[in-house]
């Protein structure tokens, strides 16, 4: 998708159909500056982490909310960033304890102790 942008100096060629050259070329030639520089920002955009989702989560505290009930597949609750995701853990927490998120288990997120 983002490589379409290179394509827009070609929709300027009806141009040198319609305008003398003298006219043409420098509205082409900006075109052409303005598809470049569109591509750059594109492409630098696209170099940056992931700033929403579970997996931008890796590596920061959260909260333990709740355990959940023992048929649930997640074993507890955990709120971070604003949000309530579920946890996979070995370790044993109480309501209110922080936790590190460690990784990405499905769409839940496992978690260790914190250090303090």
């Amino acid at each position: 998708m983002c490589h379409l942008i290179l394509a827009m100096p070609v929709l300027g060629v009806p141009l040198f159909w319609l305008l003398p050259l003298s006219y043409a070329l420098p509205i082409n030639l900006v075109i052409l500056l303005l598809a470049v520089l569109l591509y750059w920002v594109v492409m630098k955009a696209m170099k940056q982490p992931v700033k929403d989702g579970f997996r931008s989560l890796v590596g920061h505290k959260v909260e333990v909310v709740s355990r959940l009930a023992p048929h649930e597949p997640a074993q507890y609750l955990v709120r971070g960033r604003g949000e309530l995701w579920s946890a996979y853990t070995s370790d044993i927490f109480q309501p209110g304890e922080n936790a590190r998120v460690v990784g990405v288990q499905g769409v839940g997120v496992v978690i260790k102790r914190a250090e303090s």
